[in-house]
Parts: structure tokens; C-alpha cells; sequence
């Protein structure tokens, strides 16, 4: 259980708690709600706005942005704002305490077919901190078309509501449930082969819900080679995976690169433990990936991996 959480007063008088990351807890699902409640009163319909990264933005997508910045201008503390749908701004008076990374609804597309695979996203940093998952103090998955979120707090766990969540002890290909982002992307030979290998395959649109399915165990593995994503959409979700007790690594199987803002692209692998992690990342860079098979489980571990899985060539 999350530990007891204290009141104190922010300096301009917005009641918070004592340790900053339990006061983002409470300030997160109030963020979801807020979300979850202009969304669905929102129209699907198109704007004719384009955001920075080139994707169309629906209302509902800037109803929500909207909605997440009236309510976080009254947290408390100063911050700095980042939002798939808006350009970086500052809220409050002084030196700003915390970076926020929004993505005000992840799986834009599932929402406006009806599709219930879509999320509010988001993440809070030091100010200064890069943007990687290790440095998130707090973070939270919140699905628009229901009231319980997955939340998690640096080094204290991760959770769904109230429960404590942890991700599967699946290590083998073969058992794993692996969901797989497939949108503007045709699979890869090592890709297909992966995907042949698993014991099941999913795809969802929606990269912090998938994220957030690792970290519950409801799946075992996430996997994106297309390197399309920018960071509003994983680093919530990845933080989840890191404190449910998984692993999130690059495409070559190196710590995932840090972004710079949010147009900055990257292809990533979630699994639940590191044994998992390996073996996919055997599958997917091989040296036989091209040709047709399963991929082994044998966990070798390959200490030098070369090559691009998203190419398909080795």
C-alpha cells in the first residue's frame, strides 16, 4: 500500500502533501478525471490544426490539453509544461519546480472510431532533468473511458488504483503475450518471425496503455521498431514497466536514449524482466532473422548485437 501522505500548504496556499512525489499522486488522478470528463463531452471532429510532430488534432484532443492546464495551474508550485498538443509554456510565478510531459489523449485514432484503447498520459520531471523514464518522479496511465488509472511514484512501485502491480515472470518467447505497434509500419522478417514465435499478438495504438499492460502483467512484452515515438507517449508508461519491475531498452538493446523534446523519435522494447528482454532482442537481431522459423529461447544472450530490426536486414 502507498504510505499515509501528509498535508502541508504550498506557498501560494494550495493544499499539498509532504513528500512532493505522494502530492503529484493525488494531483495526477484529479488530472484524469478532469481529462476523462471533457473528452467525453467532447465532439470527435476534426480542428484543421496540425501539431509540431505533423499528426491532425481532433477537439477532444485539444479539449483535453485544455482541461490538464486549468487544472494544473492550480497545483501549487511553478512549472514548466510540455504537451503533444501545445507549444512549451510556464504556469505560476517564480523559479519552476517541476517539468510536466503531457500526451492529453494517447490513441487519438481509437477515440475517434470509438475504439476503448485510449489514454491520458503523463509524467512529471526535476526541471532540468532529460527526458527518460529514470527520471520521472511520478507518472500515470489513466484510460478516458474508465475512472481507474495506473499510477507510479519514483522507487516506491507502481500500482492499478489501489493495487500494487507487478509484471508477469513469463520468460519465454513461446508463453509471452506481445503486443506489437504496427500503424504506418509493415512488419520487418525479424519482426514477423517474432511475431510467429509468440504466444500471442496484440496491437493497440496506443503506446501508454500497451506500456502500462506490461507493467500490470496483463502482457509480457512491448515492442516498437518503427521509431516513431516521441516521448509524451512513452515516458509515462515506461516509467510504469520500471517500477512494476521490467525492463525498457533501445533497439539495439542499449538503455533507451534520452530525448531532447518531443519531436525526437525513438523504437523501444518493454518486457517483463530481463530474461524476456534478451531473447526478444536475440529474435530480433539475428544473424538468420530473414530467414522463415521461430525464434529459439534458448536465452543466449548476445553480448554484441548488431544491425537494425527495423530494416529487416543484418
Amino acid at each position: 500500500m502507498l504510505e499515509d501522505e501528509k498535508v502541508l500548504t504550498f506557498s501560494n496556499g494550495v493544499a499539498g502533501t509532504a513528500r512532493p512525489e505522494a502530492g503529484w499522486r493525488r494531483c495526477l488522478v484529479e488530472l484524469h478525471r478532469a481529462v476523462v470528463r471533457e473528452v467525453l463531452s467532447c465532439s470527435a471532429g476534426g480542428t484543421g490544426i496540425v501539431n509540431a510532430k505533423g499528426d491532425a488534432v481532433k477537439s477532444f484532443d485539444l479539449a483535453a490539453n485544455d482541461a490538464a492546464i486549468r487544472r494544473l495551474e492550480k497545483t501549487g508550485p511553478p512549472l514548466i509544461v510540455e504537451s503533444e498538443e501545445s507549444a512549451r509554456r510556464k504556469l505560476g510565478l517564480g523559479k519552476p519546480e517541476a517539468r510536466v510531459v503531457l500526451d492529453p489523449v494517447d490513441g487519438s485514432d481509437n477515440r475517434s472510431r470509438g475504439l476503448p484503447l485510449s489514454a491520458f498520459s503523463c509524467a512529471v520531471l526535476p526541471v532540468d532533468a532529460p527526458l527518460h523514464p529514470k527520471h520521472v518522479e511520478a507518472a500515470i496511465v489513466g484510460p478516458i473511458e474508465q475512472k481507474e488509472s495506473w499510477l507510479a511514484l519514483k522507487g516506491q512501485g507502481a500500482w492499478l488504483g489501489n493495487k500494487e502491480i507487478t509484471t508477469s515472470d513469463v520468460t519465454k518467447i513461446a508463453q509471452a503475450l506481445i503486443s506489437v505497434e504496427l500503424n504506418h509500419y509493415g512488419p520487418s522478417h525479424a519482426l514477423a518471425r517474432l511475431m510467429a514465435s509468440a504466444g500471442g499478438v496484440r496491437s493497440y495504438g496506443c503506446c501508454s496503455r500497451a506500456l502500462a499492460f506490461v507493467a500490470s502483467g496483463a502482457a509480457d512484452a512491448h515492442v516498437d521498431i518503427r521509431r516513431r515515438l516521441t516521448a509524451e507517449s512513452y515516458l509515462a508508461g515506461a516509467m510504469l514497466v520500471l517500477e512494476a519491475g521490467g525492463c525498457v531498452v533501445g533497439l539495439d538493446g542499449a538503455p533507451l536514449p534520452a530525448a531532447d523534446g518531443l519531436t525526437d523519435r525513438v523504437g523501444l522494447i518493454a518486457a517483463a524482466n530481463q530474461q524476456l528482454c534478451e531473447r526478444i532482442l536475440d529474435c530480433l537481431i539475428d544473424d538468420d532473422a530473414n530467414q522463415p522459423g521461430v525464434c529459439p529461447d534458448n536465452g543466449r544472450s548476445s553480448g554484441g548485437r548488431n544491425g537494425d530490426p527495423s530494416s529487416g536486414q543484418f
